[in-house]
């Protein structure tokens, strides 16, 4: 496999100053779209990365305004540079959702007529298996990190990442959704806390509601401030002026918290405790499409990850092909193994 680094010296020692147009309609469109999107800082390297690949593709062939076809040479060429499915994968995804954008925004954006069409719709995407590599916590993992999370409490701060814990792990609240989250977002209802996270662009508002454990743990971090900020979890940290909480904060919160709580497993991440939700979610009996609602995805496909995660830890292929091999009446646990083994 040809390495990234490779790849793009590959990509730009095939082309000359005399190649290239100097600007392209599509850098500042895509800047556009990425604005008006809520995308995660990751999300929007990785999406404007694939743009300037594929804006500096069309500049090379003199080509203002793609086609399909030139969308499926530009896919074959990361293909016979050796590429890898998933990285293809992304790159598509990114100029997908740009060109969808577009196309519906076209009128608004007073664009020609050209992006009347989607040249996306007819393309397949690279086609990805769906799995959950991410570390998950057990149920005594769960608790054990919400229960000495609040034993702990001594601070306002403790308070704080008590409460961004208890959201993150029971209703499924994203990192930077913790850190742009507002006073004025958390209202309490008959005693049942609700935050509304905000979206940019086409997309809704979506009303989170919390649980009765939820809403204590924020209103008893809420009791303890004693400033005005604007943001629901604010920073203590002098070279913040307006409390928000900067993007690095989980990076140094986090694994001191997890040390604190007695769980040092490097594995563990700040999105660790969605996936986690989603997880506990369905063994309490939840359905996929519940699940989906709850986890706010926009697709079945990305909640049907989860169900795949646990169908996998209850198969138990292996064992019975064992006992199916050599004959036995019931699955072989590592016991039984050990017992065939020695006689």
């Amino acid at each position: 496999m040809i390495q990234q680094s490779r790849l793009n010296n590959l990509f730009y020692d095939m082309m000359t100053k005399e190649d290239i147009m100097e600007e392209h309609p599509l850098e500042e469109l895509s800047e556009i779209y990425l604005k008006s999107q809520n995308f995660s800082p990751r999300t929007l390297k990785s999406y404007r990365l694939a743009y300037k690949f594929f804006i500096q593709y069309l500049k090379m062939r003199d080509i203002i305004y793609a086609s399909t076809r030139d969308m499926i040479g530009y896919r074959d060429e990361k293909r016979s540079l050796g590429y890898s499915t998933y990285a293809i994968h992304i790159h598509i995804c990114a100029l997908r959702g740009l060109y969808r954008y577009l196309n519906v925004h076209h009128q608004e954006l007073k664009l020609p007529d050209v992006y009347l069409y989607d040249i996306m719709k007819p393309l397949q995407n690279e086609k990805i298996k769906n799995h959950l590599n991410k570390h998950i916590l057990s149920m005594d993992e769960a608790k054990q990190l919400i229960m000495e999370s609040k034993r702990i409490r001594k601070y306002t701060y403790h308070y704080r990442n008590h409460a961004i814990i208890y959201l993150m792990l029971t209703a499924g609240i994203r990192r930077d959704e913790i850190i742009r989250l507002k006073r004025s977002d958390y209202v309490v209802m008959d005693g049942i806390g609700y935050v509304t996270i905000r979206k940019n662009g086409p997309f809704e508002d979506q009303v989170v509601r919390l649980s009765a454990g939820g809403t204590l743990a924020l209103d008893a971090y809420l009791e303890r401030r004693k400033d005005d900020k604007i943001y629901l979890f604010t920073s203590y940290k002098k070279e913040s002026k307006d409390g928000s909480l900067s993007h690095t904060f989980f990076q140094n919160m986090f694994p001191k918290l997890l040390k604190d709580c007695g769980l040092s497993d490097r594995r563990i991440t700040p999105h660790t405790l969605r996936h986690t939700a989603g997880i506990i979610n369905l063994l309490r009996g939840a359905s996929v499409l519940d699940t989906k609602k709850f986890l706010r995805h926009q697709t079945i496909a990305s909640t049907l990850v989860y169900q795949d995660y646990i169908d996998s830890m209850n198969d138990r292929s292996e064992e019975l092909l064992d006992a199916f091999i050599l004959k036995e009446d019931g699955p072989l646990t590592y016991d039984v193994w050990i017992a065939y083994l020695e006689s």
